[in-house]
């Protein structure tokens, strides 16, 4: 037995030692910020396309039993609708990803019941018939919506193009005739993916949305920028997703929508990329990127290992109710590298935001603050005893009349700006009990 616990050890050290390795090693190319200058003024249009509507795994392993057929499964999983799980101008849209969700259960239903299968063509039909439903437009305004709020939030005033000229520039992609309306450029956004990877046999499952982004100058309709965003939700069981009316999902959909929103504004429009991009000495067998917790230091890569996580990937913290600390921004590095808009930063301030962990992923984000002054900062609630927690950490700070943001830290360079935050990437640590 012990032999087997010191082999098992040792594999899992080599495995955290060779990520850690492949992390350290890589270069990561500098996010793109010249667009940010000279916009103009800027008008937010969504794409008419629709997304493609992807979730598999809950189509594979939707118990429905050996009763139900494909049609059956329709019934129930659109009984689910107009039942209250949802409020807000989101519910719209958020019903209209429901009918993805039935459509895929439809077309497997009674095959997993093991006793009506549908054919080819039936499965076909039924895709074909929840498809022909889904009005894309609207689900994409949703997305723009959140956008324009985040603009809002952070004082950038967008300006407003009547519904008409909206939908016919946007449906041609042609984007010239609203120079006539005092638009400058376009930021056109559209969601293109919205579903949830499928591990196996009923695995946990997480939703993911995903966003492409473009800034186009309307005097020649030429594009200035274009950038691909992700939003990674939490990861449940489907029995989970689908409690409560399907509630769960509907609701993380709506959340999705929002944190994608404000996730495209920002680093489109005020990102500021780190000066110094290399990876940095974390903890043991750690790194990361951005600025480097402090206390706890974070641990190796998360390779999922029980063996591995309960010693090394989760560091425990003294108490429910701990004090993150983290480098202060600019770094010494980032002063060497840009030593001129370094010294015209001011008023630096944090963003911190820490979230239960749930299956190997960030679940609900149970803390979030903005604006912190100091780099580092006891939380202001209690977290559960004998919990893990990931958590990240960004600057916020006024450059030449401009408030800018730098990219989440992570322990990994991938999760800098495409991915929103926080992401499997974040720094972790777990409480004692």
């Amino acid at each position: 037995m012990i032999p087997r616990r010191i082999a098992a050890f040792f594999l899992s050290f080599i495995l955290a030692l060779v990520t850690a390795l492949q992390v350290g090693c890589a270069t990561p190319k500098v996010p793109e910020t010249k667009h940010q200058m000279d916009l103009g003024e800027v008008a937010v249009i969504a794409t008419s396309q629709a997304p493609d509507i992807s979730f598999e795994g809950f189509a594979h392993n939707k118990g429905v039993g050996a009763a139900k057929g494909a049609g059956a499964t329709l019934l129930v999983c659109m009984s689910f609708m107009g039942q209250g799980t949802c409020t807000g101008f989101i519910c719209g849209p958020a019903m209209l990803l429901w009918l993805g969700f039935c459509s895929a259960a439809t077309v497997v239903g009674g095959a997993v019941g093991a006793t009506v299968a549908p054919s080819g063509s039936e499965s076909q039909a039924a895709e074909k018939t929840m498809a022909s439903a889904l009005d894309a437009q609207t689900i994409q305004n949703s997305l723009r919506i959140q956008v324009e709020l985040a603009a809002q939030v952070a004082n950038h005033f967008l300006v407003p193009i009547s519904p008409q000229s909206m939908e016919t520039a946007s449906q041609q992609r042609d984007y010239r005739s609203l120079s006539a309306e005092g638009v400058d450029t376009v930021f056109e956004v559209a969601l293109t993916k919205v579903g949830a990877d499928d591990g196996g046999i009923n695995p946990p499952l997480q939703l993911y949305m995903q966003a492409h982004v473009r800034l186009v100058r309307t005097s020649d309709n030429s594009e200035l920028m274009s950038a691909d965003y992700r939003y990674t939700g939490p990861s449940m069981k489907l029995e989970e997703w689908s409690a409560n009316n399907a509630n769960p999902l509907l609701k993380e959909i709506e959340n999705g929508y929002e944190v994608l929103g404000a996730h495209i504004f920002e680093n489109t429009f005020m990102l500021y990329p780190y000066p110094d991009r290399g990876a940095h000495s974390a903890g043991f067998m750690g790194v990361s990127f951005g600025l480097k917790p402090l206390s706890p230091p974070t641990r190796g890569a998360l390779t999922g290992d029980k063996l591995l996580g309960s010693y090394f990937e989760w560091m425990e913290v003294s108490s429910t109710r701990p004090t993150l600390r983290w480098q202060a921004f600019p770094r010494e590095r980032d002063l060497e590298l840009e030593p001129e808009d370094m010294a015209r930063v001011t008023n630096v301030r944090y963003d911190l935001v820490v979230a239960e962990e749930r299956n190997m992923m960030p679940g609900r984000v149970v803390y979030r603050r903005y604006g912190l002054t100091s780099a580092s900062h006891a939380l202001g609630v209690t977290l559960k005893g004998g919990t893990r927690y990931f958590w990240t950490v960004r600057a916020r700070f006024d450059l030449d009349g401009r408030e800018r943001l730098t990219e989440w830290s992570s322990t990994h360079y991938i999760a800098r700006q495409g991915i929103t935050a926080p992401s499997i990437y974040s720094y972790r640590f777990k409480t004692p009990g």
